[in-house]
């Protein structure tokens, strides 16, 4: 039987075993509240591997790995720098936005300040950064699927689309959470069987497995810095993106209200750090393996956008069957992974932009999810298979930093904040992000982009905050919305208040 064979088997048997847990765990979904958070019911231990089911996707299984055999040294800063970003979130708010005690991180931004502008403007900003990170997923879904099925890369997205629209329609969060938990296991296992299989190749030789990896070959030298960023400036801007963007991505911090209060959400945050450690060790030294056996097919994996690698390394280890499990399980994991950020996306559609009313709000956000899946589709196509997918999602981490984490934090911690400053920091973070990454390297069509900076926070960061001081300073006759309240039940939890002010 040969590997296109036993991968579209494998496909077929994973497509088809996660849509039957979807819909079980979906018929759960009967409220609101269970379809965007589950009820508030996931255990700390499983919500950690979902959120690691989120976080190394299939664009961080793929995507890293094509990445560090690509450029070699610079690939590390994006493999280290989101298990770094989960240190501030776990110290600062992950405990504080679960005492809200809301579904969505929109719902607490808008807590202090009751206003539908800025409802709207985050839920944009929600969309652009879920789109991004779409975009990447379905990127490697479709040259995965390619590289299958051998159909035409067009064919294999709207493939994917189909099959990630039926996911989320099916189960909501509930539905969501028990495939990423699934495929979270799944993507650590296939970096553990792809690290022993280097292993047994080298004969447990893993110095000179490096030391072949780091040889420079083809002009290219892995350990020099500046194959990829190319200036310092480069190198921080990313850095910034990386460090703080975790805590703006909507789809992510979602998470942190599907546990059952503030304690909860912070051993799930810990538990999350453990993991995400392991699943980059063993990331980074795949890639080292890769560097070391594959480069004489540099410019072949390159036209993929490096995207192909790993599943080009598990064939030459271990043959047809290993290819095809590996790239059956990388394409289910895509799948699970964007089946989380359609749940963010229609929540922001639905509950921000386009309020329903109360019965109907989940029927509602079952077909806001098919736009969203035909929209994502469409542009996946037009961009075409050559974007590495990690490059992708870091330009999604440098929107969350630039627009919605300056609004979070003082929104969190400053008295005078306002509603103007608010709703001028998120449009002025986020339209900075997203001009200068569109006339940045990653995704300007020629070869000389006008900015040099492959993601914009440096820039962008900086005037999303300036936007919010000086929306505040112009408007200091504006009410700085219920900051007392905001303070005691983000401390003490949701019910705190009402507590104090009958003591009184």
């Amino acid at each position: 039987m040969s590997g296109r064979t036993i991968a579209l088997l494998l496909f077929a048997a994973l497509v088809l075993a996660g849509l039957i847990l979807t819909y079980l765990a979906g018929r759960r979904s009967r409220t609101a509240g269970e379809f965007w958070a589950a009820g508030g019911g996931i255990s700390p231990t499983r919500n950690a591997i979902a959120t690691l089911g989120d976080l190394m996707s299939g664009s961080a299984l793929l995507g890293g790995i094509g990445l560090m055999f690509l450029v070699g040294y610079d690939s590390l800063l994006y493999l280290v720098l989101p298990l770094l970003a989960w240190i501030p979130v776990m110290l600062l708010v992950a405990e504080r936005l679960r005492n809200l005690g809301e579904y969505t991180l929109t719902d607490v931004l808008v807590r202090r300040f009751r206003s539908g502008s800025l409802r709207t403007v985050l839920a944009v900003s929600t969309l652009a950064i879920s789109g991004l990170y779409l975009l990447a997923q379905v990127v490697v879904a479709g040259n995965l699927f390619t590289l299958l099925s051998g159909t035409g890369y067009p064919v294999a997205v709207v493939v994917t689309g189909v099959i990630m629209v039926a996911y989320v329609g099916l189960g909501g969060m509930h539905g969501a959470t028990v495939i990423q938990v699934v495929k979270a296991v799944l993507l650590i296992g296939v970096l553990a069987g792809l690290t022993v299989l280097l292993l047994v190749r080298f004969g447990g030789d893993v110095g000179g497995m490096v030391a072949r990896a780091v040889a420079p070959a083809g002009g290219l030298d892995p350990l020099r810095p500046g194959n990829l960023l190319k200036d310092p400036w480069d190198l921080l801007s990313v850095a910034l993106a990386g460090t703080l963007g975790v805590a703006g991505l909507p789809h992510v911090m979602m998470r942190i209200f599907t546990v059952r209060d503030a304690v909860h959400a912070r051993r799930s945050v810990t538990v999350t750090v453990a993991l995400l450690t392991v699943a980059t060790v063993l990331i980074a030294f795949v890639g080292l393996g890769a560097s070391a056996l594959l480069r004489n097919e540099t410019k072949e994996l390159a036209a993929s956008g490096g995207n192909l690698v790993a599943p080009r390394l598990a064939e030459l280890l271990g043959g047809a069957p290993t290819l095809g499990i590996v790239s059956a399980i990388a394409f289910a994991t895509v799948l699970a992974v964007v089946a989380g950020l359609l749940v963010n996306a229609s929540s922001a559609v639905v509950r921000d932009i386009w309020p329903s009313r109360a019965g109907d709000e989940v029927r509602r956000a079952k077909r806001t999810t098919v736009a969203i899946g035909v929209v994502v589709v469409v542009v996946a196509i037009a961009l075409g298979p050559t974007f590495n997918a990690t490059l992708l999602v870091t330009l999604a981490f440098a929107v969350a930093a630039s627009a919605n984490v300056p609004v979070l934090l003082f929104t969190l911690t400053w008295r005078r904040f306002t509603t103007t400053g608010a709703i001028t920091g998120v449009l002025t973070g986020l339209t900075a992000a997203v001009v200068l990454m569109l006339l940045g390297p990653t995704l300007w069509p020629g070869e000389h982009p006008p900015i040099s900076l492959s993601a914009p926070t440096l820039i962008a960061l900086p005037l999303g905050v300036l936007g919010c001081v000086v929306g505040t300073v112009l408007s200091r006759r504006a009410p700085a919305g219920d900051f007392a309240a905001i303070q005691i039940e983000s401390e003490l939890g949701r019910g705190a208040r009402a507590t104090a002010e009958s003591a009184r």
